[in-house]
């Protein structure tokens, strides 16, 4: 049976829980850091910045929160550095779908994504908008897999290589067995006016990168990758419903680790605490405009998902040869 999202949120008792926790356990005793493997900018910098914003309001203002990003190696810089930290919950790291893609990706991380880290929460996620330019005679996702049967492939942009629009990608084509050609760029902001420019036929994107030229005509939204229908445009139909292929899910998110072994209690106290600033409606908005929606789970599930994450993307690897770019 599925939970219903509110009920994963945070409860009157479960809001005085990081005082309480922070008082009685010492916790923080010193500055934190949110650790981001990527640059500053984009969705994971801004939830790491909302965290260190929120987080000494929490924890009684005694000691600051600060964001250090680390970028580089598919974030393997930024997640190794924190792998390498003391087990107290002072270094947290907001990591994403990377996280997941990385451990079948790459044979010698310089951690171990499943006993390095301690899960605290999901914090965000999207689905990706499978769009086409305006000009394209292709009409919906059907029409995108016939005209890839009939030329015997299309050319599919991507953010890079095994970045989530890629996998969605061979994802797609591992399923509907039809040849679809990835093109990588070195980020969505170069593959964009690729696309725009109808040099290349498709490209899996994020919300908040794709839905403006939607809306304003330059791109036509063919299917969303998400298990449901997106809110902010709920005419577009998943990939599972538009192609018949049940269980087809690539989604982008943001989540939260520190170290593992750190203590229980401080595990509670954190998981609490970022239950609470999701729960905030100014941050659900902030987010919200963006096309993400805040997703926060217990730790368990979390750590399930991400498990799940990994098998299916490391079973996608394997079978679609990728190699790291």
């Amino acid at each position: 049976m599925n939970t219903p999202r509110r009920a994963l949120l945070a409860t009157p008792a479960l809001l005085l829980a990081p005082r309480l926790a922070a008082a009685q356990g010492g916790f923080p005793s010193r500055q934190m850091a949110v650790v981001v493997g990527v640059a500053p900018g984009g969705t994971a910098d801004m939830a790491a910045r909302i965290l260190a914003q929120e987080f000494p309001r929490r924890f009684g203002d005694r000691y600051p929160v600060v964001v250090e990003n680390r970028p580089g190696a598919a974030t393997q810089i930024g997640t190794a550095y924190v792998a390498r930290q003391p087990a107290d919950g002072h270094t947290l790291l907001v990591a994403g779908a990377p996280f997941a893609i990385n451990p079948g990706l790459f044979p010698n991380l310089p951690y171990d994504s499943a006993r390095d880290f301690a899960p605290i929460t999901l914090l965000v996620r999207n689905g990706l908008f499978l769009v086409v330019p305006a000009s394209s005679p292709v009409r919906d996702l059907n029409g995108l897999l016939a005209l890839a049967r009939a030329r015997n492939g299309v050319n599919v942009a991507s953010a890079g290589n095994a970045s989530m629009s890629h996998m969605a990608i061979e994802l797609l084509a591992s399923r509907s067995g039809v040849t679809l050609t990835h093109v990588p760029f070195r980020g969505s902001g170069l593959a964009m006016p690729a696309l725009l420019g109808a040099q290349v036929d498709a490209m899996f994107e994020n919300p908040s990168t794709a839905l403006p030229h939607v809306r304003e005509g330059r791109l036509r939204a063919l299917a969303f990758t998400g298990a449901e229908r997106s809110p902010a445009m709920p005419d577009v139909p998943t990939v599972a419903e538009a192609a018949g292929l049940p269980g087809y899910l690539a989604l982008n998110f943001f989540g939260l680790w520190t170290r593992a072994g750190t203590p229980e209690p401080v595990l509670e106290t954190l998981h609490a605490a970022t239950v609470e600033v999701l729960a905030k409606p100014e941050v659900i908005a902030r987010f919200t405009a963006d096309g993400v929606e805040t997703a926060p789970m217990p730790r368990a599930a979390f750590g399930e998902f991400v498990s799940e994450q990994m098998r299916v993307w490391a079973a996608v690897v394997r079978e679609r040869n990728i190699q790291p770019g």
